[in-house]
């Protein structure tokens, strides 16, 4: 419609201004224009509409996509009450001992594994028998509390069941950047800090009868530390993700890591079967030689580290190497007889090249496994 309107106008105006000027009088002249121009006005109105009405979906996409993102957790939690034999209405806290007489560097270890001076994330390279450690420093231990805060949370209001509702719809829908932005949020940091010192946890999704989790849901420990997935009777069980957030409030100089998750398999509250566990870091304090283990992929037992392994390391230059290993309840296989002057010995094996290890010493090579994970006592639920 619109190219017939520009071509009739074409004409009209080819004819007004080419003409010569004895064949048109003025009064013609006059007369086309008025034919001419609503043609003109025709197009011009066309046009506006067509912007107008562009610019008016743009806006009713984006309402949209609000309303849906507003309204999201609402549907997909009518969905899975139908499916559940029982759903909470509110979250639950399961209450734990407060052992504030503990050693806080090593609470948050799996069963089995002990604290150690440092930690296997941090890792020396030599090429043979007898070589000097080329770092001889271990990383800082993630064994550590890692938020220390500045704010009283103790003042900052929050409202767990919505709060863990609103979490379990990005993360059933694997929104890992909405989650990553609710856990800084004030009110999320204040619902981890009311656990703080304990094992307990707050706790949304199916439940059985006994009102403890079971099916899926979400729960949110102390440190910010999350699970999502499975659960069978009050404990983790089936396949799930932990995540813990390494959140400082303050200037930080001795805590490498910002993040840490492990996905795969789970019995009884502990990783059990096949995993993956990844970890990010503050790349500033990373100095050195030495590699830090950014992906660890394999078997588990216990919460500890049993199977085949590969392994991916980082650098201070972000260059990346590649591992394999094998462990034996959470003890890496020597990978020879080799030992360097120090008494470490080769626990990786570089895939690229064979002849490159990844040296530990056997006092440290014991106890390895999924590092801070809060293991609760008892599985038996209160209302919050």
């Amino acid at each position: 419609m619109l190219a017939d309107c520009w071509q009739e106008w074409g004409i009209r105006m080819k004819k007004l201004f080419e003409e010569d000027d004895n064949e048109y009088s003025g009064v013609d002249r006059a007369k086309i224009l008025v034919t001419v121009l609503p043609f003109i006005l025709i197009i011009i109105i066309l046009a506006i509409t067509l912007i107008v009405n562009s610019i008016k979906k743009k806006g009713d996409d984006l309402d949209d996509l609000q309303k849906n993102i507003m309204e999201y957790t609402d549907e997909n939690q009518e969905a899975r009450t139908e499916e559940s034999s029982q759903q909470t209405s509110s979250s639950s806290v399961v209450n734990q001992k407060d052992d504030s007489d503990q050693d806080r560097s090593g609470e948050n270890m799996p069963a089995g594994q002990t604290q150690q001076d440092g930690d296997d994330n941090g890792e020396n390279h030599g090429n043979d028998a007898g070589e000097e450690d080329i770092s001889a420093g271990a990383s800082p231990t993630p064994y550590q509390e890692a938020m220390k805060a500045q704010k009283d949370y103790s003042k900052v209001s929050f409202h767990t069941p919505e709060q863990l509702k609103d979490m379990m719809a990005y993360w059933s829908d694997n929104n890992q950047k909405a989650i990553n932005d609710l856990v800084y949020l004030d009110h999320y940091l204040a619902m981890s800090w009311s656990l703080k010192g304990t094992k307990n946890f707050y706790y949304y999704g199916d439940t059985n009868g006994n009102g403890q989790p079971n099916g899926k849901g979400v729960a949110v420990y102390a440190d910010n530390q999350y699970y999502y997935g499975d659960w069978a009777n009050g404990m983790r069980s089936g396949k799930g993700t932990w995540m813990h957030f390494h959140i400082h409030q303050t200037t930080n100089s001795n805590d490498l890591y910002t993040y840490h998750h492990y996905t795969g398999e789970w019995v009884n509250d502990l990783p059990q079967g096949e995993g993956s566990e990844h970890y990010d870091y503050d790349m500033n304090l990373i100095t050195g030689n030495d590699g830090y283990v950014t992906n660890r992929i394999g078997s588990y037992d216990a919460g500890l580290v049993n199977g085949e392994f590969y392994i991916i390391t980082i650098y201070e230059d972000n260059s990346i190497k590649e591992w394999n290993a094998e462990a034996d309840h959470g003890t890496w296989v020597y990978q020879n007889e080799n030992k360097d002057k120090k008494g470490n010995r080769t626990v990786y094996v570089e895939i690229q090249d064979p002849n490159n290890y990844v040296w530990l010493h056997p006092k440290k090579n014991v106890g390895i496994g999924v590092p801070c994970l809060i293991v609760p006592e008892s599985k038996t639920p209160t209302a919050s």
